[in-house]
């Protein structure tokens, strides 16, 4: 099995829609992924003041990964703005037979912050195009309410953060 260590990564602009028949169905979705290394700590602090959704990503093999999550989450109550739209990822959710955290484990997490909870597979991609369109239509709006869908100029620009405490990604 081979072992990846990942560093920070800024993916460029990604258009989604969201097929809703919004009056602002494009926008583009930055992201940045940090995968929880201490070494980039200081970075992903200033990411925080910029971000409207974050996504928590801890590994279900790895159950060190998954007490991180609280960690983070503080850092986010910390450094964010108060209403950055959050998520909990579960991911190698096809690896239930190396499975450390349950799914009920991860679920009670996200239920007691009040932040949507899915569990994923980057490998498989399972559940990976509906996290993003969750983050990013949440933001939407949000967003929409706040401007009372009155000042929208057809396309917005959306700043994400991945937040994983797995340092290590096996493939």
């Amino acid at each position: 099995m081979n072992k990846y260590r990942c560093i920070v990564t800024l993916f460029n602009k990604t258009s989604l829609s969201t097929d809703e028949g919004k009056t602002n169905p494009f926008f583009s979705l930055n992201c940045r992924d940090t995968a929880g290394q201490e070494r980039f700590r200081t970075i992903t602090t200033a990411y925080y003041r910029g971000a409207m959704g974050i996504m928590l990503v801890y590994d279900i093999t790895n159950e060190k990964s998954f007490d991180n999550i609280k960690n983070w989450i503080r850092n986010i109550e910390e450094h964010a703005s108060s209403d950055v739209e959050r998520m909990i990822l579960g991911n190698k959710c096809d690896m239930n037979e190396k499975r450390q955290v349950s799914k009920e484990k991860g679920e009670k997490l996200a239920i007691d912050y009040g932040i949507k909870f899915l569990e994923t597979s980057a490998k498989s991609s399972i559940n990976v195009e509906e996290a993003f369109f969750t983050l990013a239509r949440d933001i939407m709006t949000k967003l929409n309410r706040k401007m009372n869908d009155s000042s929208s100029s057809g396309a917005e620009e959306f700043n994400a953060i991945l937040l994983s405490s797995a340092e290590t990604e096996e493939f």
